[in-house]
């Protein structure tokens, strides 16, 4: 297991918002306007997220379960791809469709991070059906950003 943030930046939302029923996860909220400084430092690399207008979720599993278990981990390709654990699929899958639905643009971008140096790497949209599958099979990279619409 390793510990991945779950980032959901809810593009172009000026209301703050929680999906009512998440299992008793806690929520990281950040709002984003154009004079906010960005959310991770420079060595991280995320300038494409870090211009995103909205509010930045990460979602954390309770804290009595947040180091024995995770939303995602490695995937059998290996580092840096990474998988849903088959256990919080559902629970990632309606924390998503949440957020696709709170958007005014219909539109979220996802940053699966650790702590580890990126490139900027920004994929081009795809449906929440397409991701899922993508993050189900294992097919999704870390520190890159995702951008899902509905």
């Amino acid at each position: 297991m390793i510990l991945i943030d779950f980032g959901i930046i809810c593009i172009g939302q000026t209301k703050l918002s929680t999906p009512p029923n998440i299992n008793g996860n806690d929520i990281e909220v950040y709002k984003r306007t154009i004079n906010s400084d960005a959310l991770y430092d420079e060595w991280y690399n995320f300038h494409t997220a870090d211009t995103l207008i909205g509010y930045w979720y990460i979602p954390w599993l309770p804290e009595e379960i947040m180091y024995d278990e995770s939303f995602f981990d490695i995937s059998e390709k290996g580092c840096p791809w990474v998988y849903v654990v088959p256990k919080w699929k559902d629970t990632v899958r309606s924390v998503l469709e949440f957020y696709l639905k709170e958007s005014p643009e219909h539109k979220i971008a996802v940053l699966l991070r650790i702590q580890d140096k990126s490139n900027d790497t920004v994929h081009s949209v795809c449906k929440i059906d397409e991701f899922m599958n993508a993050l189900t099979d294992g097919n999704i990279r870390w520190n890159e950003l995702y951008f899902i619409e509905e």
